[in-house]
């Protein structure tokens, strides 16, 4: 799977680091039986305060700031797998400023979080109904917990 990073210089300068955003979204599609070992591409960009709601309200019709917004792409007719493009994953530099400093950890931690929780949405999982929500954040939990390890 090819992971691209973009925006990072959004990001402060320790928390720049697009190979702990790659681990975190392989290791959340290798926690999918439908999606492991998957080929294909998935990006990853980090977007300011004013870009991030502009493309909530835009995309998803909400007029508000958001951490997180994932784009599913839907299968091209005559790609290869490897060519394949998988999804998007926008992420708000300034959300993860925001939470970070809020739940006491660092950038890079809140944002190979939100990188993984964008990629579990891309996997097929939802937040939306309570019993949902519990069980994707139980695999969130567990595959950031493992990038700490």
């Amino acid at each position: 799977m090819k992971i691209i990073i973009a925006g990072m210089a959004s990001l402060p300068e320790t928390a720049r680091r697009a190979a702990l955003y790659q681990k975190a979204v392989r290791l959340a599609f290798g926690s999918s039986k439908k999606m492991a070992g998957i080929r294909g591409e998935v990006n990853v960009v980090f977007l300011g305060r004013a870009a991030m709601l502009r493309m909530n309200r835009h995309y998803l019709g909400h007029d508000y700031d958001t951490d997180v917004i994932a784009f599913k792409h839907e299968a091209v007719p005559g790609i290869k797998d490897a060519e394949t493009p998988i999804g998007d994953i926008f992420i708000s530099s300034w959300m993860t400023r925001r939470q970070a400093k809020a739940l006491g950890h660092s950038v890079a931690v809140e944002a190979a979080t939100l990188a993984v929780h964008g990629a579990l949405h891309l996997t097929g999982h939802d937040d939306h109904r309570p019993s949902a929500k519990v069980r994707m954040f139980k695999v969130q939990d567990g595959i950031v917990a493992a990038l700490r390890g």
